[in-house]
């Protein structure tokens, strides 16, 4: 084993066994939660410029698609298919002097309620903490999009797929210990990724000495996620969507997703079969005033 090896895998050690010393001691809320061997990725709505470099890199080391102006403008942008990652400016709804460019993505929620409704498996939790689908085996059904509290896979009409962001899994592996393309362009540090109680350490660290920084999201909201934001208010304040802190019953929820789905099929076979009578019923009446 050459010095360079020794070095890592040392330092990897060390990481783990601080990891574990803190899991052990403070015991602080959603630290329980947080495996040392999972990933978390933090952003810190304090500190980001705007300047949209993590959308840049998404999408050039996904192969994504840029629209017109996007990267250049404050405009407000949505998740799509080929926005995996966007940057709005939001104002606080009681105070409105205040405002943050807030970074938005996958949540990677522990555990993730599109893939507990995924009917092909098409969707995985990692063990290192992402939420990846997988486009080959999925069938397009958008049971996910309904199942998602935050409403993140978005349906790519050309591909016929739901896509989202994988917190960059393919650049993750433990060998290389490379970052997520967004959080590797951040040049004011905004955006960090490490070992998931490290990032949760590190979010309480700054609320505490950050004037600005209140709230942490992704601690409690839907059971709990593996990206962490912080804020300067509630969610509720900045128009985010508000998830619940419990965790979504998979099983219910695949109920409502495929209730809602069958009803609405059933709904428009009724009015097609509606439709046909109708018009088969006029074809008639007019075959009989011609005769």
């Amino acid at each position: 084993m050459n010095k360079a090896a020794k070095k890592i895998g040392r330092r990897h050690f060390l990481k783990l066994l601080a990891g574990a010393y803190a899991y052990a001691t403070l015991g602080s809320p959603g630290l329980a939660g947080a495996q040392i061997t999972r990933y978390g990725k933090l952003a810190d709505t304090t500190r980001c410029i705007g300047c949209k470099r993590c959308m840049s890199a998404c999408k050039r080391w996904n192969k994504l698609e840029v629209e017109r102006n996007e990267l250049v403008s404050d405009r407000e942008t949505d998740l799509s298919a080929q926005n995996w990652v966007v940057v709005n400016l939001r104002a606080d709804a009681k105070n409105l002097t205040q405002r943050i460019y807030e970074h938005w993505a996958c949540q990677h929620c522990i555990e993730p309620a599109c893939a507990g409704v995924c009917p092909v498996k098409a969707i995985t939790k990692l063990p290192m903490g992402n939420v990846v689908i997988n486009e080959k085996k999925c069938i397009g059904c958008r049971y996910c999009y309904q199942a998602c509290p935050y409403k993140v896979p978005r349906f790519d009409f050309e591909k016929r797929v739901t896509r989202k962001c994988h917190l960059c899994y393919d650049r993750i592996p433990l060998l290389n210990y490379m970052k997520p393309a967004c959080v590797e362009a951040c040049p004011v540090e905004a955006l960090s990724f490490g070992y998931k109680h490290e990032m949760i350490l590190e979010a309480k660290k700054r609320v505490y000495k950050t004037k600005n920084a209140r709230y942490i999201l992704g601690l409690k909201e839907a059971g709990g996620t593996d990206m962490l934001t912080i804020l300067p208010t509630k969610p509720e304040d900045l128009g985010l969507i508000v998830a619940p802190k419990k965790v979504v019953n998979h099983n219910i929820d695949k109920l409502r997703v495929t209730g809602a789905g069958f009803m609405g099929a059933s709904a428009l076979a009724g009015f097609m079969y509606t439709y046909a009578t109708l018009t088969r019923g006029k074809e008639k009446k007019n075959r009989d005033n011609s005769d």
